[in-house]
């Protein structure tokens, strides 16, 4: 996103406002060092003239919610598509909970079933990791 937002010859603050976010939002997002929200995304895209996507890292094995992002939709909006509460689609993208129509949510995702199952396990492995990880400290 740094790369882009030079290209713009715009500084983070500029990017910031024209996107209707704080400054340090932006600098989280280009190092990473937190994941912007849908709706942020969506801002950045906007500021940057940008599809959503582009914006996203490229990644191995990306989560649910990285897909979910790719969209451009929150939670709530994801979980109007698919026909159920932005609840389940939470605990679903933390790996907490499988699903029965994976056809259904994988179209929600923008991807195929097979990308969307990746993405299922990859959250559920980030959560175990997560509490294992806790579990040690």
């Amino acid at each position: 996103m740094r790369t882009l937002r030079q290209a713009a010859g715009l500084s983070r603050a500029q990017l910031a406002l024209i996107a209707g976010v704080s400054p340090e939002t932006v600098r989280n997002a280009e190092t990473g060092s937190r994941s912007p929200s849908a709706r942020v995304v969506r801002a950045l895209a906007r500021a940057l003239g940008v599809p959503v996507g582009e914006l996203m890292p490229p990644q191995g094995a990306p989560t649910l919610r990285v897909l979910r992002q790719r969209t451009g939709l929150t939670q709530r909006q994801t979980a109007e598509v698919i026909g159920v509460s932005a609840g389940m689609v939470s605990k679903v993208e933390a790996g907490m909970y499988g699903v029965r129509s994976v056809a259904r949510w994988a179209s929600a995702y923008g991807v195929g079933v097979k990308t969307w199952t990746k993405a299922w396990k990859a959250g559920r492995e980030r959560r175990r990791a997560e509490a294992e990880k806790g579990r040690r400290t």
